[in-house]
């Protein structure tokens, strides 16, 4: 059981057993009236199997590239701002 608290004020707003919650919960604070939002935990697992899924075709990780000359951005051959 864990205890859920309130980002705020720290008051205890429920206990819940781990992986007993599937979708976002939204709970205000009945001491503060703060939101919380709270959100299941996703396994490090699951996260490493979505990125994979949306690599390159080679594989690799894409990297941000300078975007190509147009007329409205000019661009050296360095790829710098004019």
């Amino acid at each position: 059981m864990q205890d859920q608290r309130c980002g705020q004020c720290a008051r205890l707003l429920f206990k819940i057993e781990s992986d007993a919650l599937n979708g976002a919960l939204n709970i205000k604070c009945p001491r503060c009236k703060a939101h919380n939002h709270l959100r299941p935990q996703q396994s490090p697992l699951s996260k490493r199997q979505e990125r994979d899924g949306k690599e390159g075709s080679s594989g690799q990780i894409r990297r941000n590239q300078p975007a190509p000359a147009t007329a409205g951005n000019p661009r050296n051959t360095q790829g710098e701002p004019l």
